[in-house]
């Protein structure tokens, strides 16, 4: 059993093989000037993550490495920071809690297997999505990615995908994800926050319901959990 609690955007909480594991995290951390509006705040707050054994980091955007955010979970509870090196790099964490990711290889964090995915989102430098798995259960989180046939070479419990357009896939590309991949239960993210990816989960939900698939679509409100 291993839980799956929705936060914010692509922000979420994993508890696994016995760790809580962060991805994604974002608070507040400001778009670039001139950049997106947000219509969205996050419901939580720093404080309350403090339990955190992991935090991982697909890729450089703001609104998926709120750097102010993750140097104070990471220095108030001694967390490990999973990431590309040149995110570590930028970092005012100790080294010891630093752990460098790549496409070449997986990592295993104390007994949860951590597989970095590659992800097609050109406006990043070295973007990624995860697959964790332990003890039989598996979760993949896309990060920020437009639809690759990554998603015909993988199989996991879990889905957190992109469904909010603009710049990721949007929602009848993330239809077509889940239809290959047929993920158990599909999570959409990345929707509603900024103005320019705002979209109705509940068509995501509703398409994933009326195909032949035995997914199950799951509409997390923020602050929600999918036990499993």
């Amino acid at each position: 059993m291993f839980e799956v609690q929705y936060i914010y955007h692509s922000f979420f909480r994993v508890k696994m093989g016995g760790k809580v594991l962060l991805i994604d995290p974002y608070f507040d951390s400001k778009a670039p000037e001139g950049g997106m509006k947000k219509i969205m705040e996050c419901p939580m707050k720093v404080k309350q993550f403090m339990n955190a054994d992991a935090i991982l980091v697909s890729h450089e955007h703001f609104d998926h490495f709120d750097k102010k955010a993750i140097e104070e979970i990471a220095g108030q509870s001694g967390c490990a920071v999973i990431a590309h090196d040149d995110l570590l790099a930028s970092l005012n964490v100790n080294h010891r809690q630093k752990k460098s990711i790549d496409l070449k290889r997986k990592i295993n964090f104390g007994g949860v297997e951590i597989e970095p995915l590659p992800a097609h989102h050109p406006n990043s430098f070295y973007p990624m999505g995860f697959r964790l798995e332990s003890n039989g259960d598996s979760l993949v989180h896309t990060g920020d990615t437009d639809l690759t046939g990554i998603f015909a070479k993988l199989k996991a419990d879990v889905l957190c995908v992109p469904i909010g357009g603009a710049i990721t896939m949007d929602l009848v590309d993330a239809v077509r994800a889940v239809k290959t991949m047929e993920p158990k239960y599909a999570i959409p993210m990345h929707y509603n926050t900024f103005d320019v990816i705002k979209c109705r989960p509940g068509e995501f939900k509703e398409k994933i319901e009326k195909s032949i698939l035995n997914t199950e679509a799951v509409v997390l409100k923020p602050g929600r959990t999918l036990k499993i």
